[in-house]
């Protein structure tokens, strides 16, 4: 699956990333299909496609903190080169570029958050018989 494919050149390809978070939101994005097939009247029905969604929200979390995680690593070494070397024209360019690639990256969370609510908006609306109360899904 996705996660598999995640490496630290992944993080650097933006592109890739963001392909690999659209597969990794399918489940969110053939909600309502996938909603209309379920048994919504089933709490155990609604129960199993719940643990979907958090499986998915985790795995995307996951992809997210695990990228942020090597940008960080990355930013923190090219600013230590530069305050060794202040006059680093490539380095101050590359730490240029891995800080914006880093604040796209953290964007995905603001996304996820608005994915997130949709969806939970579209299961607590189909699955009213599944409470989700007591079930934390961090957001």
């Amino acid at each position: 699956m996705a996660e598999k494919r995640l490496n630290p050149s992944t993080c650097y390809n933006l592109s890739f990333f963001k392909e690999i978070m659209k597969e990794l939101r399918r489940v969110d994005d053939n909600i309502i299909p996938r909603m209309n097939m379920t048994d919504t009247h089933s709490e155990k029905a609604c129960g199993e496609f719940f643990s979907q969604l958090a499986e998915s929200y985790r795995k995307r979390e996951n992809a997210v903190d695990y990228c942020l995680k090597i940008m960080d690593e990355q930013i923190e070494k090219k600013t230590k080169l530069l305050e060794e070397d202040p006059d680093d024209f490539d380095t101050k360019s590359s730490l240029f570029s891995d800080e914006t690639k880093r604040r796209m990256i953290a964007n995905e969370l603001i996304v996820e958050d608005i994915v997130r609510a949709r969806s939970l908006q579209v299961f607590k609306t189909k699955c009213k018989i599944f409470d989700t109360s007591s079930l934390e899904l961090k957001s």
